[in-house]
């Protein structure tokens, strides 16, 4: 055996060879390769990430290659999210010109020249496309595409008549979080939410598995809720694929609380707005419909307490009339009908015999039992009468008394805001007043070196002079 070959050869040689064999098959030839983004990240300008081939049926992984843009070639990132409306990123189908490298130590590697933004649109149309019709012809109990709408189960769920108990799936780091939280406890109307927040990545995950998760939980504890939100803050469109997904859709047409969706874009609608109950541009939004929609409950019943106060006095009023025109009505045929019954007697008493007087007596008494019956059948009529006004009267003094307190409770809570805005408050804050020969001043440049200034600084007066004054930068003060 040859001693050089026994002995081998160094792995750099060998590697040497292997770049020459791939330099020469490859070299100044470039190649448009359709792929899947994965693992992306940047460092020191040069964007690092791997592309992939899945099986489609399966999600086998087919073949992986390391990948870069270097510096130069980083217009193309720019050009294709400003064409696309998407941020580059994992979980995108690209089609990219690449060019076929081999590094002694760094391996193989594709380095992307070019990208066509038109294919990873057609992608992401064709992708939503099919996971529509899927939730369609998989869950025909609970999709449904008619008359160029989307129509699910959990749009058929009624919202109960006051909301109170909401689960919330969002990051506790997202700003819609916030702004949806504030929204409701800043409300006007003094409404109270019970708010328990489930949780969650509302970026970069992948097929929003972690949100159908959190959804499977609310789906245990469902009775300790009325509605279900889902938020997040702005971002780029790329973080609103997952809000696309199979999974996190047929959750959502399928959940058996309302669901509303505020998933801050103000372009875009996802497959999940279009599955939820309601959805809104944003989380503010969605927070304004449910103060709107308990609003409106209350509106509803204060209507039906002022119509009761009005009917109530109209039907006192109309019963007072009534009961006058009756009692007026039996007291004078009474009145009438005992006379002429007397008249009569008498007139009869001096044509009859003996023997008839005592029909004559029995008829008076007859007429006599009559009469009573006729003045105490008005009496009984308008006691029962009085007794129904009683009780209207307290059932108006009542809801009265509750409208009072309500509103007294509005009153006392401007009251404090009012207080809290007051000159006293502010100054107590820290904050003073600037005073030039009595007036106000605003700004400095109304000020000048030597002149003599006020400063009203709580419950004191400094009276000072300018020495000097400089410009400020205006950030020392940001809180």
């Amino acid at each position: 055996m040859n001693m050089e070959l026994s002995r081998g050869i160094k792995l750099s040689q060998l590697a040497a060879q292997i770049k020459k064999v791939l330099s020469d098959q490859f070299a100044s030839r470039l190649y448009f390769v359709v792929a899947e983004v994965s693992n992306f990240s940047a460092r020191k300008g040069i964007q690092y990430m791997q592309l992939i081939e899945k099986e489609e049926e399966t999600g086998k992984l087919l073949a992986e290659i390391p990948t870069m843009i270097f510096q130069d070639s980083l217009h193309e990132l720019d050009q294709f999210e400003q064409i696309t409306g998407q941020r580059f990123g994992n979980g995108l189908r690209v089609l990219v010109q690449v060019a076929v490298t081999y590094h002694e130590v760094y391996g193989l590697k594709l380095v992307i020249h070019n990208i066509d933004p038109s294919f990873t649109i057609g992608e992401l149309r064709r992708q939503r496309d099919f996971t529509l019709r899927k939730l369609c012809e998989e869950n025909p109990d609970a999709v449904r595409f008619l008359n160029e709408r989307y129509y699910t189960r959990n749009q058929t769920l009624p919202l109960p008549v006051v909301i109170h108990r909401i689960a919330v799936v969002s990051s506790e780091f997202s700003a819609g979080l916030q702004d949806f939280t504030d929204t409701l406890a800043k409300n006007h109307f003094g409404y109270h939410f019970e708010t328990t927040l489930f949780s969650t990545k509302v970026q970069n995950d992948e097929q929003g598995k972690q949100i159908v998760e959190r959804f499977i939980e609310i789906f245990h504890k469902r009775n300790e809720f009325d509605l279900v939100v889902l938020v997040r803050g702005g971002g780029s469109q790329t973080d609103l694929l997952m809000f696309d997904s199979y999974p996190l859709a047929r959750a959502i047409a399928r959940f058996p609380l309302p669901v509303f969706c505020g998933l801050g874009h103000l372009k875009d609608v996802s497959i999940a707005d279009l599955m939820a109950h309601s959805s809104e541009k944003t989380p503010t939004r969605v927070a304004e419909r449910i103060i709107a929609h308990n609003r409106q409950f209350e509106q509803q019943v204060l209507d039906i307490r002022n119509g009761l106060v009005i009917k109530s006095q109209k039907l006192i009023a109309d019963q007072k009339e009534q009961m006058n025109a009756f009692s007026n009505t039996i007291t004078q045929g009474s009145i009438r009908l005992v006379s002429a019954t007397r008249q009569n007697l008498f007139n009869t008493s001096s044509l009859v015999s003996a023997g008839s007087i005592s029909v004559i007596h029995n008829q008076a008494s007859s007429l006599s039992s009559l009469s009573a019956k006729l003045s105490t059948k008005p009496i009984i009529k308008i006691g029962n009468a009085k007794n129904e006004l009683a009780h209207l009267q307290r059932t108006v003094s009542e809801g009265s008394l509750k409208f009072i307190r309500f509103e007294k409770g509005m009153l006392q809570h401007h009251v404090t805001i009012f207080r809290l805005l007051s000159p006293e408050h502010t100054l107590a804050r820290g904050f003073a007043v600037v005073k030039k020969e009595g007036k106000i001043i605003t700004s400095a440049d109304s000020v000048k070196k030597g002149d003599t200034i006020d400063i009203l600084l709580g419950k004191q007066t400094i009276f000072t002079k300018v020495i000097d004054k400089k410009k400020e930068n205006g950030n020392k003060n940001d809180l």
